[in-house]
């Protein structure tokens, strides 16, 4: 409850400061260009091996996901995911927790390693769920990319809206 408290407390302080974009960068639903600043140093770290820092298709895609997956959570847990997002890109909070003072969009790999690792061995349980949250929805997002997912050996599951409906069973009489 605390780490909730605080959250909205940070990302309030963030949105009121102005430092936050009141709607979504150009082809996106939810991500903010803050956010695609923050995810385009974050995905190269998180994916180190399979996207690199100079790979901006493979990250433009893996962001297009990104928001792609977002569309399919509760607006709670979208509502929470950019609470976490204003408290990693207002500069304060962003320094404070992750130790980077610059934007994301002057982020080395180095800068994003060290971020990510603050995050994860900090004692305060709600930056350990960010960070949790952050690696998870960034991998989530690249393997549901269906050649990503081919690559690693399987292929991710199909939105259940794009099923066409089964046809109305007769039932057999006797």
């Amino acid at each position: 409850m605390a780490g909730a408290a605080a959250l909205s407390t940070m990302s309030a302080g963030a949105t009121l400061s102005g430092c936050t974009s009141s709607g979504p960068a150009s082809g996106m639903k939810h991500l903010r260009p803050e956010d695609l600043d923050l995810l385009r140093a974050m995905t190269p770290a998180v994916l180190k091996g399979k996207v690199g820092p100079g790979d901006t298709a493979a990250i433009d895609q893996t962001l297009q996901s990104f928001d792609t997956l977002m569309e399919d959570l509760s607006a709670p847990v979208v509502a929470g995911v950019l609470q976490a997002f204003d408290v990693l890109n207002f500069g304060l909070t962003r320094g404070l927790t992750t130790g980077q003072w610059a934007s994301w969009s002057k982020a080395s790999l180095e800068d994003a390693e060290s971020a990510l690792a603050r995050l994860r061995d900090s004692g305060i349980g709600l930056l350990n769920a960010i960070y949790a949250a952050v690696i998870r929805l960034i991998i989530s997002s690249y393997y549901l990319i269906p050649e990503n997912a081919a690559s690693a050996g399987f292929m991710p599951p199909q939105k259940v809206a794009s099923i066409p409906a089964a046809a109305p069973s007769e039932e057999a009489t006797p």
